[in-house]
């Protein structure tokens, strides 16, 4: 019978998986070093560095890593602003709260300085600002220094698959559609997400990302004849089977559909699964302490069950535009010289750039890339926002000879 329903059998405490398998994390698993603590970023691309043999990565999260990753970098300088106005405002607020209830123990206690005490509140408050301002500094330099991503492409060089070409992407997205309306895992609790990526001339619409993914790992699985033990930080019940509030594993189905499609096992756990069980066998050890930020940044970030409800709530939900940008110019454009410009002409709600491609061609500066804006824009907006962008681009004595702005949601 264990033969015959393997996938109702599944055993992940075996420590020979992690030796025998091949390693795949999750885009949003690699978009977390941007949010973690230095501390906690320095070891986990030690480990991932030291367990560099094992590991692979999918061209679809290849892809939406990048696509993200200024997306997660502008989203920690807003959280560093939001976090020091807070501090500012409760230190003028606990200031004024101590003089009015200590005020009357200056008479009683003429050894004790009410001054100095509240005085003394003020400057730690004062230099944790102090300490976050300066957090906050060093975050924007990643648009332009990004050391973690230049790590992650050293370490996964020559290690990421190849895309699909149109053909399979469009007989995959078929395939999706039918799945997800008989709720086949993965991917269907996506089935209403809107939005697309732009890449290779094709539009792969964002809700299908899933079961690129999963179609992607298990072609790869079959054609290397290996296990996989797949890292991720996603926690809807299209991956998870739940009962009761509780995770109990990988969904049954996924289980049975990779070993019969490919012979091999299929494994899943979260990021600090893998940080345990990796760091034990390369000697890289993390303390509670780093554990407890991993699961925290997951709470926080993604999506979560709600106790009272029993619902999966999402977190970090934007109304936002989509836009896939080209442009020419004789004028000399530097990568970071345009993030700038557009920052500034979409008010700072830029909260991605992804720059495709960047070439200089008979003396003209070609530039393509992929935005995503915090806003929602009406018609008269889209009508209007090639002449906007060129008399912005002029402004800063930089004239466009050529400009195409397509709106992708």
């Amino acid at each position: 019978m264990k033969s015959t329903f393997k996938e109702f059998y599944f055993d992940n405490k075996n420590s020979d998986i992690w030796i025998n398998s091949i390693v795949i994390l999750d885009a949003n698993v690699l978009l977390n070093l941007y949010r973690y603590s230095k501390e906690t970023s320095k070891k986990l691309l030690s480990l991932l560095k030291k367990s560099q043999e094992c590991l692979w990565l999918p061209h679809q999260i290849a892809l939406e890593f990048h696509l993200n990753r200024t997306n997660v970098i502008l989203d920690q300088q807003t959280s560093y602003e939001k976090i020091e106005s807070i501090l500012s405002k409760k230190s003028l607020d606990i200031e004024s709260s101590l003089k009015t209830e200590l005020s009357s123990y200056r008479k009683k206690h003429a050894t004790l300085s009410i001054d100095s005490i509240i005085e003394q509140v003020k400057e730690s408050i004062n230099t944790l600002i102090s300490e976050i301002k300066q957090e906050k500094e060093d975050h924007p330099k990643l648009l332009r220094n990004d050391h973690i991503k230049a790590e992650i492409t050293d370490i996964f060089e020559e290690k990421v698959g190849k895309p699909y070409e149109k053909k399979r992407l469009d007989d995959l997205s078929k395939e999706a559609e039918q799945r997800y309306k008989l709720e086949i895992p993965p991917g269907y609790k996506d089935a209403s997400k809107k939005g697309a990526k732009f890449y290779n001339g094709e539009i792969i619409l964002e809700k299908y990302g899933d079961y690129i993914l999963w179609k992607q790992i298990m072609d790869f699985a079959k054609e290397r004849q290996t296990n996989i033990i797949f890292i991720t930080d996603d926690e809807k019940e299209d991956w998870w089977y739940k009962s009761k509030g509780k995770t109990i594993g990988p969904r049954s189905e996924l289980l049975n559909e990779f070993n019969f499609n490919t012979g091999k096992e299929f494994y899943m756990f979260k990021p600090e699964v893998f940080m345990k069980e990796a760091g034990n066998i390369y000697s890289e050890s993390f303390s509670d302490n780093l554990i407890s930020e991993v699961k925290e940044v997951r709470r926080h970030y993604f999506n979560f069950l709600d106790p009272s409800s029993g619902k999966m709530l999402g977190v970090n939900e934007k109304k936002i535009t989509k836009i896939h940008l080209f442009f020419q110019t004789r004028d000399l454009l530097t990568e970071s010289k345009a993030i700038d410009i557009l920052d500034e002409f979409f008010h700072q709600k830029l909260l991605s750039l992804e720059t495709l491609e960047y070439s200089v061609i008979n003396g003209y500066f070609d530039i393509e890339m992929l935005l995503t804006i915090d806003e929602l824009y009406d018609t008269e907006d889209r009508i209007n926002i090639d002449e906007e962008l060129i008399d912005h681009f002029d402004v800063e004595n930089i004239e466009l000879t050529t400009l195409r702005v397509v709106f992708l949601n």
